[in-house]
């Protein structure tokens, strides 16, 4: 059995157990990276309790807890087809689907991933992923629900294709090294 160490703003604050091979990025994270994830999961959890009432019973500060509660949350949110796993390991495919909840919800996430090198959450060919839908306020009148349901289920395909895109490479990736 492997540990390895959960840390906060480059502290260490404790240890999970870790299964080799767990493709954590959470270490690799500069400081205002992981400040980030952490300030934007926190946001989304408070939203979240605002919202339905319901609180995620596993839900604490470590990076472990706050992102497997997460992880549940993006699978159960229908925001996307691609699932993502739900043990807490904090991957770039859970970086993938925080930052584009925090593009969606601008309103509610107002700063965006600090990735100036553009490291995380790249398409295959090193292609960025398709920016997120932005909030346009005019005066004309609102949109009806057919319009707004048409226009939900595009971003969502979008969003999907980006994932379903991220998760092939890495599939066809990891058959072409076997």
């Amino acid at each position: 059995m492997f540990t390895e160490t959960i840390s906060y703003g480059g502290r260490v604050v404790g240890f999970s157990l870790a299964a080799a091979g767990d493709p954590s990025i959470w270490e690799q994270l500069s400081t205002v990276q992981q400040s980030w994830v952490m300030n934007t999961l926190n946001i989304l959890n408070s939203k979240i309790e605002k919202t339905t009432g319901t609180k995620c019973p596993t839900y604490g500060p470590s990076i472990t807890a706050a992102g497997g509660c997460f992880q549940a949350w993006w699978n159960a949110s229908g925001i996307s087809p691609q699932k993502i796993r739900t043990d807490g390991v904090f991957d770039e495919e859970t970086l993938c689907a925080l930052i584009t909840v925090a593009g969606i919800y601008t309103q509610d996430f107002p700063s965006l991933f600090p990735d100036p090198e553009g490291k995380y959450c790249r398409l295959p060919g090193g292609g960025a992923p398709a920016p997120a839908p932005q909030t346009v306020t005019t005066t004309k009148p609102k949109l009806s629900k057919g319009a707004m349901i048409g226009i939900g289920a595009g971003a969502i395909v979008v969003i999907g294709g980006v994932a379903y895109a991220l998760s092939s490479s890495r599939r066809s990736k990891k058959k072409k090294d076997r």
